[in-house]
């Protein structure tokens, strides 16, 4: 890492050398333009304590960090010849963990960069760039390990633009290796990428692009077989217009990826849309998608239309007929849907307001052959919402296989400390923890072993009607949702569950000026997860001054689960509040409270955080405090903190 930073000074010696009154005959040459960076001190201290399962235990945790960023813009001879872009950052940290009842520890973080971008016949018909990339960090971890992480990326790109036929090029190339110094135990990581991709039109109504991208990846972990892939992806992208008004129109995708190693597969993708916008307000559509996928002792196809003629009658009325055919040939299963469907839409102005109709419905044929078996779900996609009933798709799930993932994969979340698991019948339901790491409102990835239904065949009807008015300029809404889900003609296997359910909601809601409230009825009659929901809420916000701004967020929720005969209380109340004293000078406060009362689910949160930021000219000031009290079942944790930061910038540019 030394090389690298005289690399750094050598290229910002010009920067102090032009600053000179008598610039010497290298800065004559190698010019600089503009040198900028900030120099930082920062600070925090956080103090838990509480019981877990009848262990009471504290953490007093104080941190101390700094840090110095360096930006540099250069150029060789002239600036359209050779431009280099530098970027140098150095920033150590110390931390320190006392425990009461586990051994205490202490941690020294370093962290360093160095970042170089050049480019080559910048504003030319060709342009190169290039550019490095060297990371350094070394944590010590008493009484644990010291970790020292060490990354390297590198690439390069070539762009010519003319007009028979734009090309683009780049490679990349990088290498992670993290040494635990103690036990030196090396972990590595290999990934190199070429893409290549270029545009043609033949006429101002088409556009075509093929692209072609050859990946490699490995990952050799200390005492462990190496893991190897790489993989040849090409992309086909078309569009194509039939007329002027580019009324009809035709789009391509085609995807081909061959890929070797640990996980051989080969697979094919096609998109291909159609559509049409046809005399009297008429618009006509079709899709076919085709994807297959090739492994050792699997295989699947599958093809899908769609078809679509929707119609808009003046502005009011707005109807839609459509049809879905998709066929799945998989190892294990074959599998047919078909599902017929009519959408209607009315919306009017009526005196004083605003009326909305709409009502829909289908029918879903689905034949599926298979024997009964366990299958692995993996990755599926999940959204938590504090107060909100979520079901896992499958039903019949193996208890203890269920693993809840961030989207990279590399965070696991705890059972009882991030989310619940409640059964719900044959499903799962799950529910974050206010306090854990699942943010609300967040996307989940969960894997889970599921038993697979053997062969079956039913026909299904879903019908939704929605209602609503607007009075008084929006001032009063009241609006009314029905739908309902009917199944028959079955032809079911045993681990089969299906939703028959029957949902009415009805609500309404006044809006004026800076506050809106309202309250809703849901009635949910299903044979899985039945439920009745008083929903009330309420919203203020605005300003004053345009100094002084505020919100408050009031939500409370109460579940009566039929089946259960038990009642689960979501209420949450949240405010901000936000003072300027001058433009570069705020003051925040942000409060909330949560309580949650049911089987399982019994919470009382209470969480607060304030912020002081100013800025004068190129010095900036931040310091804030938070805190927060969780009571979650047989768990009580009491939180305080306290941070600071303070950084000076300053930013250089030659005179022209």
């Amino acid at each position: 890492m030394k090389t690298r930073w005289y690399i750094c000074l050598a290229l910002l010696y010009p920067s102090v050398c032009f600053s000179q009154s008598n610039p010497s005959s290298l800065c004559k040459v190698w010019c600089p333009t503009s040198l900028s960076g900030a120099v930082k001190l920062g600070g925090q201290y956080r103090y838990e304590k509480g019981i877990t399962n009848t262990i009471y235990n504290y953490q007093k945790s104080p941190l101390l960090y700094g840090g110095i960023l360096l930006n540099s813009s250069s150029y060789f001879y002239h600036p359209n010849f050779l431009k280099v872009d530098l970027t140098a950052e150095y920033n150590p940290e110390k931390r320190q963990d006392i425990y009461l009842v586990v051994p205490d520890q202490s941690e020294v973080k370093t962290v360093q960069r160095l970042n170089i971008n050049t480019t080559l016949f910048n504003q030319r018909q060709l342009v190169i760039g290039t550019y490095a990339n060297f990371n350094e960090s070394y944590t010590n971890r008493e009484n644990l390990t010291n970790l020292k992480v060490n990354s390297t990326n590198w690439g390069t790109n070539l762009v010519y633009a003319n007009e028979v036929l734009p090309v683009n090029v780049s490679y990349q190339q990088g290498f992670t290796k993290e040494t635990e110094m103690q036990s030196d135990r090396v972990f590595n990581t290999r990934q190199c990428n070429f893409l290549g991709s270029a545009n043609k039109s033949f006429s101002a109504r088409d556009n075509n692009q093929l692209s072609y991208s050859h990946n490699t990846f490995s990952r050799l972990d200390y005492n462990q077989f190496e893991i190897r892939n790489a993989s040849d992806i090409i992309n086909l992208n078309n569009s194509l217009y039939f007329d002027e008004r580019r009324n009809y129109s035709f789009n391509s995708n085609i995807s081909v990826t061959r890929q070797k190693g640990n996980d051989t597969y080969n697979s094919m993708q096609a998109n291909e849309n159609l559509t049409l916008k046809l005399p009297e307000n008429l618009i006509a559509g079709s899709n076919y998608g085709f994807y297959s996928i090739d492994r050792e002792l699997q295989n699947l196809k599958q093809n899908n239309v769609n078809l679509f003629l929707r119609h808009h009658f003046y502005q009011s009325l707005f109807t839609e007929a459509t049809y879905e055919y998709g066929k799945v040939d998989q190892s294990i299963y074959k599998e047919v849907n078909k599902k017929a469907g009519f959408d209607l839409r009315y919306e009017k102005n009526i005196p004083t307001g605003h009326l909305s109709l709409s009502y829909s419905i289908s029918r879903l044929n689905q034949y599926r052959k298979s024997a009964s078996v366990l299958i692995q779900i993996i990755n599926e996609a999940y959204t938590l919402t504090d107060g909100q009933i979520r079901l896992l798709n499958k039903p019949n799930i193996v208890p203890g296989s269920v693993v809840v993932k961030d989207i990279t994969g590399t965070i696991i979340y705890q059972e009882f400390f991030d989310y619940t698991l409640i059964d719900r019948n044959n499903f799962i339901e799950i529910q974050r923890i206010p306090g854990g790491q699942i943010a609300n409102n967040s996307t989940v990835y969960i894997d889970y072993v599921a038993n697979q239904p053997g062969s079956y065949q039913y026909d299904s009807d879903f019908q939704r009607f929605n209602a609503s008015i607007m009075l008084f300029d929006q001032l009063v809404e009241v609006y009314y949702r029905w739908s309902k889900q009917d199944y028959f003609n079955l032809e079911t296997s045993d681990y089969q569950t299906l939703n028959y359910f029957t949902q009415n909601i009805v609500g309404s809601r006044l809006e004026y000026k800076f506050a809106s409230a309202g309250v809703e009825y849901e009635d949910y009659a299903s044979n899985i997860i039945p439920y009745r929901l008083l929903r009330y809420f309420v919203l203020l916000q605005g300003n004053y001054s345009s100094r002084l701004l505020f919100s408050l967020n009031g939500n409370l929720r109460n579940y009566t689960m039929i089946d259960d005969q038990v009642n689960q209380l979501y209420s949450d109340l949240s405010g901000d509040i936000a003072y300027m004293f001058t433009p570069q000078t705020k003051l925040n406060f942000e409060v909330g409270y949560r309580k949650q009362v049911g089987s399982g689910i019994d919470l009382d949160l209470l969480t607060f955080r304030s912020e002081f930021t100013a800025n004068y000219r190129q010095l900036y000031f931040r310091v804030g405090v938070e805190m927060y009290r969780r009571f979650y079942l047989n768990e009580k944790v009491n939180f305080i903190g306290a941070n600071f930061e303070i950084i000076r910038k300053f930013d250089w540019n030659r005179k022209k």
